[in-house]
């Protein structure tokens, strides 16, 4: 459990009992190296001691180094970066070659309003406060790498595939942890429908995401999805047995039942199994609570865009029924919170996409939910409302979906 200080800026802003505890290294080789730092041998026997201990005795990296941070972050260990008003050791920051990266790590910079906070260093260091971040980045990093057969195969015969998050363990129970998706075996080949299953990831990184289809699919044949798996996420591409469902809704539910509608299957789904359920054309644009009220609302031809509902809920149960006339976000305790779909139509949706000028305002909303054909039918361009919807809330974002329209 060493406390690693590695070149830092400004040692000042550690308490001196840490810096009593601690052991100093240093990124570049020492004048006093007792080798020949000139031998490639030992440069790299350098480097490999230096990450041993980040990935095998530091229980914190305290830096100013991104080349050191981001391996030692890499590798799960906690990194407070400290900087000194901007001040790196290879510069100042407003040269934009730390831009985004320093998210990744706990920071200390006094001038900036950023103290330390981190007493003794007696206690356990939280997880680094990017991982989902650096996850996302390593997740857009294999979807890109993997279209090269050699680089795949190696990955995979290594075991470093499925990727191990470095977010994996932190949960919150504050947020939903359940989502369903019903789709058609077509749509896992579909950018557009992998994009609302990111949305979701984006927002609740450690979710189950449950895709339900009409056929029983191995992991080869789930297309575009399989990327969820490689890259670590907990989503399953799952047989939805129509019939079985049906069945069952006419032994359970009071009344005449939703037989060929989507609140059938919605409300099924999520009796079944609690949580959230999604079309798939819905995008999440924020966090879900754990709080929501039970409820569902639908777009403008009756087909169920957001359903929200706790396992074996009487009132779930009500949604499948024809004598539940209106969609609704139910009253609920006093601790619930409503909440609510926007849903776009044809020309809605295609002013979102192409029109630069065209604003939508979404406080109130926690999804969007867009017209499936213009999604087909129209591209994004690059600062729409809908490329903010859809594309800024990417995990795949190496692959690009937007096109640039000059001004």
């Amino acid at each position: 459990d060493l406390i690693l200080i590695v070149d830092a800026v400004d040692t000042s802003v550690i308490p001196q009992e840490v810096r009593n505890k601690a052991r100093f290294l240093y990124a570049d080789i020492p004048a006093a190296y007792p080798y020949d730092a000139r031998s490639w041998d030992e440069k790299m026997r350098y480097c490999y001691r230096l990450i041993s201990q980040y990935k095998n005795y530091a229980k914190v990296v305290i830096t100013s180094r991104i080349h050191v941070g981001l391996p030692a972050a890499a590798l799960g260990t906690p990194v407070i970066f400290i900087s000194k008003n901007g001040w790196l050791p290879g510069g100042h920051e407003r040269t934009g070659r730390v831009a985004g990266l320093l998210d990744v790590f706990h920071r200390v910079d006094e001038v900036r309003g950023l103290p330390w906070t981190f007493g003794n260093l007696e206690d356990p260091v939280p997880p680094n406060p990017g991982n989902h971040y650096a996850d996302r980045f390593r997740a857009s990093f294999w979807n890109r790498l993997k279209r090269n057969e050699y680089y795949a195969d190696a990955a995979k015969l290594f075991g470093r595939i499925p990727l191990q998050r470095l977010g994996a363990g932190m949960h919150r129970s504050e947020i939903q942890n359940k989502f369903h998706f019903i789709m058609q075996p077509s749509d896992l080949l579909h950018w557009q429908q992998r994009r609302a299953v990111e949305s979701i990831l984006f927002h609740h990184p450690n979710a189950k995401v449950y895709v339900h289809v009409d056929i029983d699919l191995g992991p080869l044949d789930w297309g575009d999805f399989g990327v969820f798996m490689e890259s670590g996420y907990d989503v399953q591409v799952l047989r939805l047995n129509r019939n079985e469902l049906i069945k069952e809704a006419r032994h359970i539910v009071r009344g005449r039942i939703h037989e060929n509608d989507s609140t059938l299957l919605a409300g099924m789904l999520v009796y079944k199994h609690g949580g959230v359920f999604l079309a798939k054309n819905t995008y999440a644009i924020r966090e879900l609570s754990a709080f929501l009220n039970a409820g569902y609302t639908k777009d403008t031809v009756g087909n169920i865009t957001m359903m929200v509902g706790e396992q074996s809920s009487v009132e779930v149960l009500k949604y499948c029924s024809t004598d539940d006339k209106e969609p609704r976000s139910a009253p609920g305790p006093s601790s619930s919170i409503a909440w609510e779909v926007k849903v776009l139509s044809k020309s809605e949706s295609r002013s979102c996409q192409v029109d630069l000028a065209w604003d939508l305002e979404l406080t109130d909303f926690v999804a969007v939910s867009i017209d499936p054909q213009s999604l087909v039918e129209n591209d994004i361009f690059y600062e729409s409302r809908c490329y903010d919807i859809i594309e800024k809330h990417c995990i795949y974002c190496d692959d690009l979906h937007w096109e640039y329209v000059p001004l």
